[in-house]
Parts: C-alpha cells; structure tokens; sequence
C-alpha cells in the first residue's frame, strides 16, 4: 500500500496530484491518503466517489485519513 502524505497542502493542488496517482495506478491499487486539511479531505472524499474509487477506510481525527483501492 502506498502511502500519499498530503499533510500542511491545501486544495485544490493535493487533489490534482491524487488524481494524476489514481489514472495512472493500475486497478486494484490500494493507498493510504493523510491530509491534515479538513476540506482537501472532504473534496478528496468527492473525487473517490467521481472516479469509482472504493473507500476502504477512513479516519477523522487531528489528521484525516482514507484508505482506498482502484
């Protein structure tokens, strides 16, 4: 599982570089996305469900936290 830190970024750059990841992994790709901004990590929430991408996991505490698979 690759681990996508996108701790002290702000949107919508953390969004894009995740989206550029998720084209270009092959699927059933599973990784783990640590933001430390609420709002990246509901937007990132959004662009999992737009693209298909299963939310294994997720985690909201003083960082937030989604585990997801291709």
């Amino acid at each position: 599982m690759q681990v996508i830190d996108l701790s002290g970024q702000q949107c919508p750059e953390p969004l894009k570089n995740v989206a550029t990841i998720l084209a270009g992994a092959p699927d059933g790709a599973v990784f783990k996305i640590v933001t430390d901004d609420y709002i990246c990590y509901m937007m990132l929430r959004r662009l999992m469900a737009l693209n298909d991408v299963k939310i294994l996991e997720s985690e909201e505490s003083a960082t937030y936290a989604l585990v997801v698979q291709k």
